[in-house]
Protein backbone atom coordinates (compact mmCIF):
# COMPACT_ATOMS: atom_id res chain seq x y z
CA UNK A 1 0.00 0.00 0.00
CA UNK A 2 1.14 3.56 -0.72
CA UNK A 3 1.35 6.08 2.11
CA UNK A 4 -1.80 7.77 0.80
CA UNK A 5 -3.71 4.50 1.06
CA UNK A 6 -2.44 3.99 4.58
CA UNK A 7 -3.63 7.46 5.51
CA UNK A 8 -7.05 6.77 4.03
CA UNK A 9 -7.25 3.48 5.91
CA UNK A 10 -6.22 5.04 9.20
CA UNK A 11 -8.65 7.93 8.62
CA UNK A 12 -11.56 5.58 8.01
CA UNK A 13 -10.73 3.51 11.08
CA UNK A 14 -10.22 6.65 13.13
CA UNK A 15 -13.55 8.05 12.04
CA UNK A 16 -15.22 4.80 13.04
CA UNK A 17 -13.57 4.91 16.44
CA UNK A 18 -14.63 8.51 16.96
CA UNK A 19 -18.21 7.73 15.97
CA UNK A 20 -18.26 4.73 18.27
CA UNK A 21 -16.94 6.75 21.17
CA UNK A 22 -19.46 9.49 20.65
CA UNK A 23 -22.40 7.10 20.39
CA UNK A 24 -21.25 4.71 23.11
CA UNK A 25 -20.07 7.20 25.68
CA UNK A 26 -22.37 9.79 27.15
CA UNK A 27 -20.06 11.59 29.46
CA UNK A 28 -21.66 14.83 30.60
CA UNK A 29 -19.71 17.77 29.34
CA UNK A 30 -18.72 20.47 31.80
CA UNK A 31 -21.14 23.33 31.48
CA UNK A 32 -20.05 26.89 31.98
CA UNK A 33 -22.46 29.52 33.21
CA UNK A 34 -23.35 31.93 30.45
CA UNK A 35 -24.67 35.41 31.08
CA UNK A 36 -27.53 36.10 28.74
CA UNK A 37 -31.14 37.12 29.04
CA UNK A 38 -34.10 35.11 27.90
CA UNK A 39 -36.72 37.03 25.93
CA UNK A 40 -39.93 35.62 24.45
CA UNK A 41 -40.31 36.13 20.72
CA UNK A 42 -43.86 37.42 21.00
CA UNK A 43 -47.45 36.39 20.50
CA UNK A 44 -48.71 35.15 17.14
CA UNK A 45 -49.71 37.85 14.67
CA UNK A 46 -47.29 40.28 16.35
CA UNK A 47 -45.72 40.98 12.94
CA UNK A 48 -44.74 39.38 9.64
CA UNK A 49 -42.27 36.54 9.33
CA UNK A 50 -39.63 36.85 6.62
CA UNK A 51 -37.77 33.76 5.39
CA UNK A 52 -34.49 34.23 3.53
CA UNK A 53 -34.06 31.01 1.55
CA UNK A 54 -31.04 29.62 -0.25
CA UNK A 55 -32.76 28.09 -3.30
CA UNK A 56 -29.75 25.96 -4.25
CA UNK A 57 -30.25 23.62 -1.28
CA UNK A 58 -31.83 20.28 -2.13
CA UNK A 59 -34.53 20.72 0.51
CA UNK A 60 -35.46 24.27 -0.57
CA UNK A 61 -38.53 23.38 -2.67
CA UNK A 62 -40.12 21.11 -0.06
CA UNK A 63 -39.30 23.60 2.69
CA UNK A 64 -41.36 26.29 0.96
CA UNK A 65 -44.49 24.16 1.29
CA UNK A 66 -43.97 23.01 4.86
CA UNK A 67 -42.93 26.49 6.06
CA UNK A 68 -46.18 27.97 4.81
CA UNK A 69 -48.06 25.21 6.61
CA UNK A 70 -46.18 25.74 9.88
CA UNK A 71 -46.68 29.52 9.83
CA UNK A 72 -50.42 29.07 9.21
CA UNK A 73 -50.69 26.44 11.95
CA UNK A 74 -49.04 28.74 14.49
CA UNK A 75 -51.16 31.73 13.51
CA UNK A 76 -48.59 33.87 11.73
CA UNK A 77 -50.09 33.92 8.27
CA UNK A 78 -48.17 33.34 5.08
CA UNK A 79 -44.43 34.10 5.36
CA UNK A 80 -42.69 36.65 3.16
CA UNK A 81 -40.07 34.96 0.97
CA UNK A 82 -36.74 36.45 -0.09
CA UNK A 83 -34.24 34.29 -2.00
CA UNK A 84 -30.47 34.50 -1.96
CA UNK A 85 -28.24 34.58 -5.03
CA UNK A 86 -24.55 34.00 -5.58
CA UNK A 87 -24.02 37.75 -5.73
CA UNK A 88 -26.32 38.51 -2.78
CA UNK A 89 -26.10 35.70 -0.18
CA UNK A 90 -28.51 37.15 2.41
CA UNK A 91 -27.19 40.34 4.02
CA UNK A 92 -29.02 42.71 1.69
CA UNK A 93 -32.22 40.66 1.94
CA UNK A 94 -32.20 40.81 5.75
CA UNK A 95 -31.49 44.54 5.78
CA UNK A 96 -34.26 45.08 3.21
CA UNK A 97 -36.72 43.15 5.38
CA UNK A 98 -35.95 45.27 8.45
CA UNK A 99 -36.41 48.46 6.43
CA UNK A 100 -39.49 47.39 4.48
CA UNK A 101 -41.68 45.64 7.06
CA UNK A 102 -42.46 47.64 10.24
CA UNK A 103 -43.11 45.42 13.24
CA UNK A 104 -41.14 42.58 11.67
CA UNK A 105 -41.30 39.63 14.06
CA UNK A 106 -38.21 37.75 12.92
CA UNK A 107 -36.12 36.84 9.90
CA UNK A 108 -35.48 33.14 9.32
CA UNK A 109 -32.31 32.05 7.53
CA UNK A 110 -33.01 28.79 5.70
CA UNK A 111 -29.76 27.42 4.29
CA UNK A 112 -26.25 26.52 5.30
CA UNK A 113 -23.74 28.37 7.47
CA UNK A 114 -22.99 30.84 4.69
CA UNK A 115 -26.64 31.89 4.48
CA UNK A 116 -26.93 32.14 8.26
CA UNK A 117 -23.78 34.27 8.43
CA UNK A 118 -25.00 36.64 5.73
CA UNK A 119 -28.47 37.08 7.23
CA UNK A 120 -27.00 37.65 10.69
CA UNK A 121 -24.80 40.41 9.27
CA UNK A 122 -27.90 42.12 7.89
CA UNK A 123 -29.65 41.93 11.28
CA UNK A 124 -26.66 42.96 13.44
CA UNK A 125 -27.45 45.91 15.67
CA UNK A 126 -31.22 45.64 15.11
CA UNK A 127 -33.84 44.28 17.55
CA UNK A 128 -35.14 41.80 14.94
CA UNK A 129 -34.33 38.18 15.94
CA UNK A 130 -32.67 35.61 13.69
CA UNK A 131 -34.35 32.24 13.26
CA UNK A 132 -32.32 29.37 11.82
CA UNK A 133 -33.49 26.42 9.73
CA UNK A 134 -30.38 24.32 8.98
CA UNK A 135 -30.28 23.11 5.38
CA UNK A 136 -26.50 22.91 4.91
CA UNK A 137 -23.72 20.36 5.29
CA UNK A 138 -22.17 21.12 8.69
CA UNK A 139 -24.71 23.61 10.14
CA UNK A 140 -22.13 24.73 12.68
CA UNK A 141 -23.93 27.61 14.38
CA UNK A 142 -27.13 25.60 14.70
CA UNK A 143 -25.07 22.77 16.15
CA UNK A 144 -23.45 25.03 18.73
CA UNK A 145 -26.84 26.48 19.69
CA UNK A 146 -28.22 22.92 20.04
CA UNK A 147 -30.96 23.53 17.48
CA UNK A 148 -32.76 20.74 15.67
CA UNK A 149 -30.60 19.70 12.71
CA UNK A 150 -32.52 16.96 10.89
CA UNK A 151 -36.06 18.34 10.66
CA UNK A 152 -36.74 21.69 8.96
CA UNK A 153 -40.33 21.57 10.20
CA UNK A 154 -39.31 21.23 13.83
CA UNK A 155 -36.52 23.80 13.46
CA UNK A 156 -39.01 26.36 12.13
CA UNK A 157 -41.56 25.54 14.83
CA UNK A 158 -38.87 26.09 17.47
CA UNK A 159 -37.82 29.39 15.93
CA UNK A 160 -41.41 30.67 15.87
CA UNK A 161 -42.38 29.58 19.36
CA UNK A 162 -39.25 29.87 21.51
CA UNK A 163 -37.25 32.70 23.04
CA UNK A 164 -34.19 34.68 22.00
CA UNK A 165 -30.60 35.12 23.15
CA UNK A 166 -28.08 37.80 22.19
CA UNK A 167 -24.83 36.45 20.76
CA UNK A 168 -21.55 37.96 19.60
CA UNK A 169 -20.45 38.35 16.00
CA UNK A 170 -16.85 38.18 14.82
CA UNK A 171 -15.63 40.81 12.37
CA UNK A 172 -12.69 40.27 10.02
CA UNK A 173 -10.76 42.51 7.62
CA UNK A 174 -8.03 41.16 5.34
CA UNK A 175 -5.47 42.54 2.87
CA UNK A 176 -3.45 40.79 0.19
CA UNK A 177 0.31 41.06 -0.38
CA UNK A 178 -0.10 44.34 -2.30
CA UNK A 179 -2.07 45.97 0.51
CA UNK A 180 -5.38 45.70 -1.35
CA UNK A 181 -8.35 45.17 0.98
CA UNK A 182 -10.02 41.80 0.33
CA UNK A 183 -12.52 41.63 3.20
CA UNK A 184 -13.82 44.77 4.87
CA UNK A 185 -15.29 44.15 8.31
CA UNK A 186 -17.02 40.95 7.20
CA UNK A 187 -19.07 39.06 9.78
CA UNK A 188 -18.53 35.49 10.96
CA UNK A 189 -20.42 33.52 13.59
CA UNK A 190 -18.40 30.35 14.11
CA UNK A 191 -14.74 30.33 13.01
CA UNK A 192 -12.48 32.31 10.70
CA UNK A 193 -9.20 30.61 9.84
CA UNK A 194 -6.26 30.10 7.54
CA UNK A 195 -3.93 27.18 6.91
CA UNK A 196 -5.10 23.58 7.05
CA UNK A 197 -8.74 24.38 7.85
CA UNK A 198 -9.08 26.74 4.86
CA UNK A 199 -7.44 24.19 2.56
CA UNK A 200 -9.80 21.52 3.86
CA UNK A 201 -12.85 23.72 3.19
CA UNK A 202 -11.64 24.65 -0.27
CA UNK A 203 -10.93 21.11 -1.43
CA UNK A 204 -14.20 19.50 -0.30
CA UNK A 205 -16.04 18.33 -3.43
CA UNK A 206 -19.62 19.68 -3.65
CA UNK A 207 -20.93 16.36 -4.97
CA UNK A 208 -19.23 14.51 -2.14
CA UNK A 209 -20.69 16.92 0.42
CA UNK A 210 -24.15 16.42 -1.05
CA UNK A 211 -23.77 12.63 -0.87
CA UNK A 212 -21.92 12.18 2.44
CA UNK A 213 -22.58 15.37 4.38
CA UNK A 214 -19.91 16.62 6.81
CA UNK A 215 -17.65 13.47 6.57
CA UNK A 216 -16.70 14.80 3.12
CA UNK A 217 -14.51 17.36 4.90
CA UNK A 218 -12.52 14.58 6.61
CA UNK A 219 -11.89 12.94 3.26
CA UNK A 220 -10.79 16.20 1.62
CA UNK A 221 -8.40 16.89 4.49
CA UNK A 222 -6.32 13.81 3.76
CA UNK A 223 -4.62 15.54 0.84
CA UNK A 224 -3.42 18.39 3.09
CA UNK A 225 -1.99 16.50 6.08
CA UNK A 226 1.57 17.03 4.85
CA UNK A 227 1.17 20.74 4.06
CA UNK A 228 3.79 23.00 5.59
CA UNK A 229 2.87 25.15 8.63
CA UNK A 230 2.01 28.81 8.20
CA UNK A 231 4.27 31.45 9.73
CA UNK A 232 2.41 34.33 11.36
CA UNK A 233 3.42 37.45 13.27
CA UNK A 234 0.65 37.64 15.84
CA UNK A 235 -0.37 40.73 17.82
CA UNK A 236 -2.61 40.42 20.89
CA UNK A 237 -2.91 43.74 22.68
CA UNK A 238 0.63 44.98 23.28
CA UNK A 239 2.08 41.46 22.91
CA UNK A 240 3.69 40.48 19.60
CA UNK A 241 5.26 37.15 18.67
CA UNK A 242 5.92 34.86 15.71
CA UNK A 243 4.17 31.50 15.58
CA UNK A 244 4.30 28.46 13.29
CA UNK A 245 1.08 26.47 13.08
CA UNK A 246 -0.83 24.12 10.79
CA UNK A 247 -3.91 26.30 11.25
CA UNK A 248 -4.54 29.68 12.85
CA UNK A 249 -8.21 30.12 13.72
CA UNK A 250 -10.34 32.73 15.46
CA UNK A 251 -13.38 31.16 17.05
CA UNK A 252 -16.69 32.47 18.32
CA UNK A 253 -17.81 28.90 19.07
CA UNK A 254 -16.16 25.57 18.39
CA UNK A 255 -18.36 22.46 18.44
CA UNK A 256 -17.90 20.41 15.24
CA UNK A 257 -19.80 17.37 13.92
CA UNK A 258 -19.32 14.10 15.86
CA UNK A 259 -19.03 16.21 19.04
CA UNK A 260 -15.44 17.16 18.26
CA UNK A 261 -14.86 20.38 20.20
CA UNK A 262 -12.29 22.60 18.52
CA UNK A 263 -12.55 25.53 20.96
CA UNK A 264 -13.81 24.24 24.32
CA UNK A 265 -13.72 27.59 26.15
CA UNK A 266 -15.56 29.54 23.46
CA UNK A 267 -18.75 31.27 24.58
CA UNK A 268 -21.07 32.92 22.07
CA UNK A 269 -21.95 35.66 24.54
CA UNK A 270 -18.72 36.47 26.40
CA UNK A 271 -17.48 39.39 24.29
CA UNK A 272 -14.28 37.53 23.37
CA UNK A 273 -12.85 35.57 20.46
CA UNK A 274 -10.78 32.43 20.99
CA UNK A 275 -7.50 32.05 19.10
CA UNK A 276 -6.75 28.40 18.30
CA UNK A 277 -3.35 27.44 16.86
CA UNK A 278 -2.97 23.85 15.67
CA UNK A 279 0.45 22.25 16.00
CA UNK A 280 1.39 18.73 14.86
CA UNK A 281 4.73 16.92 14.74
CA UNK A 282 5.93 13.47 13.62
CA UNK A 283 3.60 13.18 10.62
CA UNK A 284 0.49 11.06 10.98
CA UNK A 285 1.17 10.46 14.70
CA UNK A 286 0.68 14.16 15.38
CA UNK A 287 -2.65 14.26 13.57
CA UNK A 288 -3.90 11.22 15.49
CA UNK A 289 -2.92 12.94 18.76
CA UNK A 290 -4.76 16.06 17.65
CA UNK A 291 -7.98 14.14 16.91
CA UNK A 292 -7.67 12.49 20.33
CA UNK A 293 -7.54 15.94 21.95
CA UNK A 294 -10.67 17.01 20.05
CA UNK A 295 -12.48 13.86 21.21
CA UNK A 296 -11.56 14.59 24.83
CA UNK A 297 -12.66 18.21 24.44
CA UNK A 298 -16.03 17.04 23.15
CA UNK A 299 -16.43 14.78 26.17
CA UNK A 300 -15.63 17.65 28.53
CA UNK A 301 -12.14 16.32 29.40
CA UNK A 302 -9.22 18.75 29.24
CA UNK A 303 -5.95 16.83 29.07
CA UNK A 304 -3.07 17.61 26.74
CA UNK A 305 0.33 16.47 28.04
CA UNK A 306 3.40 18.55 27.21
CA UNK A 307 4.87 15.68 25.20
CA UNK A 308 1.85 15.36 22.89
CA UNK A 309 2.86 15.49 19.22
CA UNK A 310 -0.42 17.11 18.25
CA UNK A 311 -2.10 19.86 20.22
CA UNK A 312 -4.02 23.15 20.06
CA UNK A 313 -2.84 26.31 21.78
CA UNK A 314 -5.55 28.72 22.94
CA UNK A 315 -5.80 32.40 23.83
CA UNK A 316 -8.74 34.74 24.37
CA UNK A 317 -9.02 38.43 23.47
CA UNK A 318 -11.51 40.85 21.91
CA UNK A 319 -9.12 41.62 19.04
CA UNK A 320 -6.25 39.94 17.13
CA UNK A 321 -3.93 41.03 14.34
CA UNK A 322 -1.87 38.68 12.16
CA UNK A 323 0.69 39.23 9.41
CA UNK A 324 1.59 36.08 7.46
CA UNK A 325 4.82 35.24 5.63
CA UNK A 326 2.82 34.76 2.41
CA UNK A 327 -0.73 34.89 1.11
CA UNK A 328 -2.99 32.14 2.42
CA UNK A 329 -6.57 31.09 1.79
CA UNK A 330 -9.04 32.33 4.41
CA UNK A 331 -12.35 30.69 5.32
CA UNK A 332 -15.32 32.12 7.20
CA UNK A 333 -17.78 29.65 8.69
CA UNK A 334 -16.83 27.02 6.13
CA UNK A 335 -16.67 29.24 3.01
CA UNK A 336 -13.52 30.42 1.23
CA UNK A 337 -13.20 34.21 0.98
CA UNK A 338 -9.98 34.72 -1.00
CA UNK A 339 -6.28 35.11 -0.18
CA UNK A 340 -4.86 37.25 2.61
CA UNK A 341 -1.48 38.22 4.03
CA UNK A 342 -2.67 40.60 6.77
CA UNK A 343 -5.67 39.88 8.99
CA UNK A 344 -7.49 41.83 11.69
CA UNK A 345 -10.33 40.27 13.69
CA UNK A 346 -12.46 41.68 16.47
CA UNK A 347 -15.64 40.84 18.31
CA UNK A 348 -18.92 42.74 18.12
CA UNK A 349 -20.55 41.84 21.46
CA UNK A 350 -24.23 40.91 21.73
CA UNK A 351 -24.73 41.95 18.11
CA UNK A 352 -27.66 39.77 17.07
CA UNK A 353 -30.49 37.96 18.82
CA UNK A 354 -31.01 34.33 17.80
CA UNK A 355 -34.15 32.23 18.31
CA UNK A 356 -33.86 29.21 20.58
CA UNK A 357 -36.35 26.45 21.41
CA UNK A 358 -38.68 27.17 24.31
CA UNK A 359 -37.25 24.19 26.20
CA UNK A 360 -33.73 25.66 26.15
CA UNK A 361 -32.81 26.81 29.68
CA UNK A 362 -31.87 30.47 30.14
CA UNK A 363 -28.47 29.34 31.42
CA UNK A 364 -26.61 26.27 30.12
Amino acid sequence: MTWQMWVVAVGVVGLGVVTGLVIGLRVGSKRRRQRHTRQPIGAPKAGPVVIVLNPTKSAAASFRLLASQVCQELGFGAPIWLETTAASPGTAQAAQAVKTYPGLRLVVAAGGDGTVRAVAAGLAGTPVPLGIVPLGTANLLARNLKLTLNSPRVALQEALSGHTRAIDIGRISTWDATGQCVLDNQAFLVIAGLGFDAELVGSAEPKLKARLGWPAYFISGINHLAAKPVKVQLAVGLSRRTVHARSVMFGNCGMLPARLNLVPDADLSDGLLDLAMVETRHGLVGWVALVFQLILNGLGIRWTPAWASGRIWYEQAPRFEAVCDAEYKVQLDGELTGLAKTIEVMVEPQAVRVCLPAATPPEA
